[in-house]
């Protein structure tokens, strides 16, 4: 449409309306007013717009043609003065005020006397003119009550009155204005506030679409924006848990703010598993079905998070909402099933499309022991109760929820379930498929379908496979390495294996068909119809079924002459009733099951028993190259580590102990571990980069960077000890995992006894004096380490006692106090006190009591630290021992940021000094250039008692360093002595320059 088109349709559909209106205003106001202005002027108020600088009153022709100087034009006679001025006199009495002022003021008049239909009128309408609000003026035209005018006609007045007019209306028409603007202010603010409001919800949409229940794909946005007004912000404090792995809940939580982790039990502890920062979500699937978590979730900082229950979803969801949404659930739950877990979201979908849901009752049996199964269940509600046979080596009684599944291995091999599986809740609701139905979702296309089977086999094949515990801890990209190495073999009935005492070459993993495990003589079999017997003349065990009880049986002509050797006695048997006897030959029909995993740990290991086929059988078969392959560097990052070298254990035992190596992922900024904590785990590098922290003067500084096979924690293998520094994630990080006890599970005690010593020797290494020593004597000490038990309250040492012995915590805790302290601090495991006074016996200072209810401490003297050294290089290493003292001392003191080396040159530019008791170390007023720091004996100012108190550094725990002068070190050169300072006793001092102290 042309804007000539528009223009006429607007005249065509306004046009009526608009004279009606101009004709009403013109009868209220006279024809001086502008109607189509003044109803623009109505609308831009209305929207609270800006109002355009027009005038609602028109201005009359003789207006038009004055000029601004209002100076009469030259072709005009002039009047003479009197006329003139009589003139202006007449015309002065009949034209209004504005006519008489100048042009600039005149133009100012007109349009207050414009505005004037705009303003509300004065306080006294009976004594000045009206003048109203435009709304108010709107109303009236409306009720077609007009009682003012346009113009007014002011009388003859003073100056001062008209000034004191001018001044009333401009502060009316200042009010007016300001009320309009402040109204307009809180129609802004108001609008600010739904604007954020609205942004807020928007914002926790957002949060909402992530969640694939909720997402954009499952739900339309008019219903996400419903539900988000359900979202009810809950805050956490700091370590709080939020959920619990194995409750059953409702809810699913979005976390808005904060950080929280995740975490799983793992060998009876709570392992970290990951971390959960703004925007994640957890416990989706919570509010479809009663499921238990299957993880804990703890904050790590104050979190804000949103949570949405159940019935919020239900309630605002329609049915086929519901319907959907539950159809996206199942494919989510697909993710813990591995047959479907490699399937494409498209083809989850279909699949979740083609299950077929069941209803059972309590004690309905789903399938049988020897069932054959053909179809996978999935539990969407209630339980079912997995009951094995009375077998001694059978499985025990197992109980599966909503999420969990069984069925899966028949599905593909039809193999029997293995248990008999009846309802155990009052209502159970099932979701199944079967092998076929399972195809079919790939549509009638034949090469669909075979890659859909395909790849269901491959997922399978790769459970089944990693049913070995050395392969399912390897990482994902190295068990694709090994996996890529198996290979399909087949055995035809009564083929061999492999036979006992073979060395065996591969691992085997059965797919299907069933085996036989025989610790006999090979040639003892004889083949039946699926059944292992035996020669004429052979004795051999067998199991009674109805008696459970075994018997050894000799068969001779057709008879079983039995003798039970618990008895003694002999007893005749019918053959006849050889069908209820069980030849003691292990059977395996289960997809899984594995063969020959002994040659993973050792490359010399034989088979303990022949393995046979009693049927056609399909196994997966590979090397254990394969796995050493990606084993190897994993085995050359242990025998790095002290505690694993070749030194300690052999290439078998590292192997045994690589295939317990648990595979982690951390990512950037997380913490694997903190200082403080006590941890039983070790850990070792394969991929990214680590800081080394440790909270120095309350800041946390970055000790040194970890790389690629760098390893931490493990000492805590060995002891209950805290850890004595952080290590954070820098980048993305990969690393193995060893625990306690995966450790003791595989080596045998005297090895465990040899890694201990070599753990105590390390504990050396926080230890100032021994730190230094060499790998030998330490291992030397540490075997001369004394054990003690203390029960709790025992007094350990006291403070007056003199140091003779060195001690170490090795488990349990101690409370350490020291001077007037009450109070004390505790200690943990791995922590050692009593070094300061070892070399010259002075007292403890120290008084160390058991805190727990039973205290382990190793322990030993000076001389049992000098007998580790060789004839002839005891004083070289008692020497040592005092150096080592002394540049702990310094950096006790004041030089807490240097490295042992910048240590060592200044340790050279200081100087021990030896003071007999009573003897003056300076006077008062004495010019000194140096720090003293007390390394044995009691030296007291006169002035005032240096305070001592209790500190741990690192792993020891000593009293505090005493020095004098640290109040003079800033000075640039000699200070006169404020105090005199006396040695009470035998001593010794640390005489440290000042330019050592403070180079600058």
């Amino acid at each position: 449409m042309t804007d000539a088109e528009w223009a006429a349709n607007m005249r065509r559909v306004l046009g009526p309306h608009l004279e009606a209106m101009s004709s009403e205003v013109q009868e209220a106001w006279g024809p001086e007013v502008d109607p189509e202005a003044m109803l623009l002027r109505w609308l831009c108020q209305r929207r609270n717009l800006e109002v355009p600088p027009v005038s609602v009153r028109r201005r009359k022709v003789e207006d038009l043609g004055r000029t601004d100087s209002n100076v009469p034009s030259s072709s005009s006679k002039e009047p003479t003065s009197s006329t003139s001025s009589r003139a202006k006199g007449d015309k002065a009495s009949k034209e209004p005020m504005s006519a008489r002022l100048p042009s600039r003021e005149a133009k100012a008049e007109e349009e207050r006397q414009s505005n004037a239909l705009v303003l509300p009128p004065l306080v006294d309408e009976a004594k000045a003119p009206t003048a109203m609000s435009l709304d108010l003026g709107v109303k009236a035209l409306e009720k077609k009550q007009w009682t003012s005018t346009l113009s007014v006609n002011l009388p003859e007045c003073k100056p001062w009155e008209r000034t004191l007019q001018t001044v009333q209306e401009r502060i009316l028409s200042d009010q007016v204005r300001h009320s309009s603007h402040s109204q307009l202010l809180k129609a802004n603010g108001q609008r600010m506030q739904d604007l954020m409001a609205y942004m807020h919800q928007e914002f926790r949409g957002q949060f909402l679409a992530k969640v694939p229940l909720l997402s954009n794909e499952v739900l339309d946005a008019k219903t996400q924006f419903r539900l988000v007004s359900f979202l009810k912000a809950e805050t956490f404090e700091r370590g709080q848990y939020i959920i619990k792995e194995g409750e059953v809940g409702d809810k699913l939580y979005i976390i808005e703010r904060g950080v929280c982790e995740v975490l799983k039990k793992l060998n009876g502890r709570e392992v970290t598993v990951g971390q959960l920062s703004k925007g994640s979500f957890f416990g989706e699937i919570a509010v479809l079905y009663d499921m238990p978590r299957t993880a804990t979730v703890r904050t790590q900082t104050a979190v804000i998070a949103l949570a949405l229950s159940r019935a919020d979803i239900t309630s605002q969801l329609s049915t086929e909402d519901l319907e959907h949404m539950k159809l996206i659930a199942r494919t989510q739950v697909f993710g813990s099933v591995p047959l479907l877990a490699d399937l494409n979201a498209e083809r989850k979908a279909k699949v979740a499309l083609a299950l077929k849901s069941q209803r059972w009752y309590r004690g309905a049996v789903v399938a049988g022991q020897n069932h054959i199964t053909s179809r996978m269940y999935i539990i969407e509600q209630g339980n079912i109760l997995l009951t094995p046979s009375r077998s001694k080596s059978a499985p025990q009684e197992m109980r599966l929820g909503p999420g969990q599944f069984f069925g899966m291995r028949g599905l593909l091999y039809g193999a029997p379930m293995g248990y008999t599986i009846t309802a155990d809740s009052d209502e159970v609701m099932t979701l199944s498929i079967s092998h076929e139905e399972l195809v079919n979702t790939a549509g009638p296309d034949l090469a669909d379908r075979t890659e859909l089977d395909a790849i269901l086999h491959r997922s399978m094949r790769a459970h089944l496979v990693k049913q070995i515990p050395a392969i399912q801890r390897l990482a994902e990209e190295n068990f694709q390495k090994v996996f890529e190495e198996a290979q399909e073999v087949t055995y035809k009935k009564w083929n061999v294996v492999f036979r006992q005492g073979d060395v065996l070459r591969y691992v085997y993993v059965l797919e299907t068909g069933k085996l036989s495990e025989y610790e006999g003589e090979l040639e003892e079999l004889v083949k039946t119809d699926g059944k292992v017997a035996f020669k004429e003349g052979k004795w051999n065990v067998i199991q009674d079924k109805q008696k459970s009880s075994e018997y050894v049986y000799n068969l001779k002509s057709g008879q079983l002459a039995i003798i039970d050797e618990r008895l003694g006695s002999k007893e005749p048997f019918d053959g006849k009733a050889s069908s209820d006897l069980d030849v003691n030959c292990p059977e395996h029909v289960a997809p899984g099951d594995y063969f020959g995993a002994e040659c993973l740990s050792s490359k010399s290991a034989r088979a303990a028993y022949t393995l046979v086929a009693l049927t056609d059988v399909t196994l997966l078969q590979f090397p254990p190259s394969s796995i050493w392959a990606v084993q190897e560097e994993q085995r050359q990052f242990l025998s790095r580590i002290q505690l694993f070298s070749e030194d300690v254990l052999s290439k078998d035992e590292q192997f045994m102990l690589v295939s317990k190596l648990k595979p982690w992922n951390f990512s950037a900024g997380r913490y694997i571990i903190k200082e403080g904590e006590i941890g039983d785990m070790l850990f070792i590098i394969e991929k990214g980069v680590c800081d080394a922290c440790k909270y120095l003067n309350d800041q946390e500084v970055v000790l040194t960077q970890l790389k690629k096979g760098a390893f931490f924690g493990e000492l805590a293998v060995m002891f209950d000890m805290p850890r004595t520094a952080s290590v954070r994630a820098a980048t993305a990080v990969t690393a193995m995992s060893l625990t306690r006890e995966d450790i003791t599970s595989v080596i045998g005690e005297d090895k465990i006894s040899k890694m201990q010593i070599l753990a105590k020797a390390q504990v050396f290494g926080s230890i100032p004096i021994l730190a230094r020593l060499s790998a030998s004597a330490k291992n030397t000490i540490a075997r001369r380490l004394q054990p003690k038990t203390f029960r709790q309250g025992d007094v350990i040492i006291d403070q007056a006692q003199p140091a003779s012995r060195l001690y170490i915590i090795e488990s349990g805790s101690v409370v350490v106090k020291c001077g007037s302290d009450e109070k004390g601090q505790q200690v943990l495991a791995g922590t050692s006190f009593g070094m300061h006074g070892l070399l010259y016996e002075d007292p403890y200072v120290l008084e160390v009591t058991a805190y727990s209810d039973q205290v382990k401490t190793l322990s030993c003297t000076l001389p049992d630290i000098l007998a580790a050294a060789g004839t002839g290089e005891q004083e070289a290493m008692e020497r040592q021992m005092h150096n080592a003292l002394n540049m702990w001392l310094l950096k006790s003191v004041c030089l807490g940021n240097e490295s042992d080396k910048q240590l060592a040159n200044a340790l050279r530019k200081c100087e021990v000094l030896h003071f007999k008791p009573g003897a003056t170390v300076f006077q008062k007023d004495d010019e000194l250039a140096s720090v003293y720091i007390v390394i044995h004996g009691v030296f007291e100012p006169d002035s005032f008692k240096p305070a001592r108190k209790t500190e741990v550094r690192g792993n020891l725990v000593n009293a505090t360093v005493v020095s004098f002068g640290m109040e003079w070190s800033q000075s640039e050169g000699p200070v006169s002595a404020p105090y005199t300072l006396r040695a009470e006793s035998a001593g010794a001092l640390l005489s440290v320059p000042l330019q050592v102290v403070n180079p600058m």
